[in-house]
């Protein structure tokens, strides 16, 4: 894994604003919450992140499993929409329970059920370099692809094109490699995961490991990739246009987005016309969130501590 600052990891963020939808910001001050049961009744559908929101790797962040169940008592539909590669829908149930979550699977829409969506599409899968470990639960639909994590990143003289999929494996030399063998090469470009990095924290302290966004990041400041990615997860329309499509969203408005990440959950969010909750609880845990809005230029409409 390559570990990252979350100053780097916001410098990576605002130098590919090119890359996600334009910003829309509300047009008053984010107003400050306890909780989004203060809020709650202004909503038909909630769309909820799944880390920094709702737990922290294996185990669930305070108050949100509480969360969940009140919002079942009040008769509210939600979604879980993670940018998680390596879990697609029809075993994210199982994923959830074991942190204290009672989803059914068609309550959970991943980035990885998105790329899947659009894998057989291919026209020609033998152009496609793969960035994932292997074995991946979408081995199948990978099939005629080559996989970089085992040519330790070294790009293949017929691979044109790159899916950025998972972080999991993938090291420094692995990209290193990747950087070099690019280099005086064009590629066309996509990513399941386009988050720049995940936090995880030891003793309290934040770490954060890279993930796909912030290699293709690298790819592109080193080699002058002109490409513009497609995005298969947020801050991409794609995954929210899934959600809002299942649920037949029809006023935009109604949908709140909850997360705790500016470029990713709110940005998105709000592109969507959609209402947007940022939490305090996650990757901005001990920071001044309001400085961090600021210097994103990326405001949700509500702020809350935790779920």
């Amino acid at each position: 894994m390559i570990e990252i600052n979350l100053s780097i990891l916001n410098q990576s963020y605002s130098r590919r604003m090119g890359w996600y939808p334009p910003v829309s910001n509300p047009e008053v001050a984010p107003q400050r919450i306890s909780g989004i049961e203060e809020i709650l009744d202004q909503f038909d559908l909630i769309m909820l992140d799944s880390y920094g929101v709702l737990c922290r790797g294996m185990k669930a962040i305070n108050g949100a499993v509480d969360a969940i169940a009140m919002m079942r008592e009040r008769g509210k539909t939600f979604s879980v929409v993670s940018n998680d590669t390596m879990t697609n829908q029809y075993v994210a149930a199982e994923k959830y329970a074991a942190r204290g979550f009672d989803f059914a699977n068609e309550e959970v829409v991943t980035s990885l059920d998105v790329t899947e969506s659009w894998l057989p599409t291919l026209e020609d899968p033998s152009r496609w370099g793969v960035i994932a470990p292997q074995p991946h639960p979408t081995d199948k639909l990978l099939e005629g692809t080559t996989s970089l994590n085992a040519c330790n990143g070294v790009i293949p003289d017929h691979v044109d094109s790159i899916l950025f999929m998972v972080g999991t494996g993938w090291t420094q030399e692995m990209q290193d490699n990747l950087e070099a063998s690019a280099k005086g090469r064009q590629f066309t470009m996509a990513v399941g995961n386009p988050d720049m990095g995940a936090p995880y924290y030891i003793d309290g302290n934040i770490h954060i490991n890279a993930t796909p966004g912030y290699f293709m990041d690298q790819l592109v400041e080193a080699t002058g990739q002109k490409a513009t990615p497609l995005l298969f997860g947020k801050p991409g329309k794609a995954i929210f246009q899934t959600v809002a499509e299942r649920h037949g969203v029809t006023d935009p408005s109604r949908v709140l987005m909850v997360g705790d990440t500016l470029y990713t959950d709110i940005l998105g969010g709000n592109a969507m016309g959609f209402k947007t909750l940022l939490l305090e609880c996650g990757i901005y845990k001990g920071t001044d969130v309001n400085q961090a809005i600021a210097d994103a230029g990326i405001a949700p409409d509500f702020i809350a501590p935790h779920l």
